[in-house]
């Protein structure tokens, strides 16, 4: 199977889906970055005593960031999705 000759239109949408994967990827270590400090390292490094209790009041905002990124993250992986199409226009065969 050889795939068709690239244009440079196509080029440029492959170029516009690897922006749209590695802004997925960033959004999505963001995301999982402050559900951790928000969900688990914050209560228990309070519970334990090693930080004090009012660090707990940041918790809604890492939550708040962390759905904000979450959202992000979806827009960006339907933009992928979406950009991907350009690769059947390449190889028109979908199973080899």
């Amino acid at each position: 199977m050889t795939p068709a000759v690239v244009t440079a239109e196509q080029w440029q949408q492959i170029h516009q889906t690897l922006i749209w994967f590695w802004a997925f990827l960033g959004c999505i270590v963001v995301f999982a970055a402050n559900m951790l400090v928000a969900y688990a390292i914050i209560p228990s490094l309070v519970s334990t005593r090693d930080l004090p209790a009012k660090v707990a009041a940041i918790r809604p905002v890492l939550f708040a960031l962390a759905a904000i990124f979450l959202i992000a993250a979806v827009f960006a992986f339907v933009n992928v999705v979406n950009g991907i199409q350009v690769l059947y226009e390449i190889w028109p065969q979908r199973w080899i």
